[in-house]
């Protein structure tokens, strides 16, 4: 197998690590807002407004992210330019790398693009830019909400985007969708819940209330 083209590479070593903590901001964002109400409950007891904060954070920045994916190889056509972009990589593929996977990845960029309409529609009128009436809700065709579903299909197709190139050049896939870290979301609901069984054991009397001053992080 010839290797990936230099002009491929370099863009798409880029593009995958974008992606891959694109993933990471989704794992995080499904650990702790999309497992149960239960843990809603949770959040909402410990910090509530914080927590709204994130959880819109969060979804907003992944739509960005998305959008930014998405755009195209230039944003001022023939001005010089370029976008790091999927549609950068497809541009240098069908140029330098190998064709049949330049056009098997362009049917599967079209279905991203086609996806993701919604989305790059609210970064366009909501996330990056005020469009007076959609933010005054006066328009007549106010923008439908965006799915998690509609962002879980289009992380699929952008992996698939993706993969498509590393199982042709490095006979190998990525699993995005599988990023371990032991610094996520799941490790902050561990600590939440330790410190919401202090407050019962606080209520209780079975620690003294100033315990924590005895801890490491007692100056933080």
């Amino acid at each position: 197998m010839p290797p990936i083209p230099p002009q491929v590479a370099e863009v798409y070593k880029v593009l995958s690590e974008e992606v891959t903590w694109l993933h990471v901001r989704w794992i995080c964002f499904r650990q702790l807002f999309v497992e149960s109400d239960r843990r809603i409950e949770m959040l909402n007891e410990c910090a509530s407004t914080f927590f709204f904060i994130i959880q819109n954070v969060l979804i907003e920045e992944i739509q960005v992210c998305l959008s930014k994916l998405t755009d195209s190889a230039q944003s001022r056509k023939g001005k010089g330019d370029d976008n790091l972009s999927l549609e950068q990589l497809q541009s240098r593929l069908e140029q330098c790398g190998d064709a049949n996977l330049a056009t098997d990845n362009r049917i599967t960029l079209n279905a991203l693009l086609s996806k993701v309409k919604l989305i790059r529609d609210w970064r366009n009128k909501k996330l990056a830019h005020f469009d007076l009436l959609t933010a005054m809700k006066a328009s007549p065709n106010q923008l439908p909400d965006v799915t998690r579903q509609m962002i879980e299909d289009a992380l699929s197709l952008v992996r698939q985007y993706l993969n498509a190139i590393e199982q042709h050049y490095n006979i190998s896939v990525i699993g995005y969708e599988h990023f371990i870290t032991n610094s996520d979301g799941d490790a902050l609901l561990a600590t939440l819940r330790y410190g919401l069984r202090y407050e019962e054991l606080l209520k209780k009397e079975k620690i003294p209330y100033d315990d924590w001053r005895n801890g490491k992080w007692r100056d933080a």
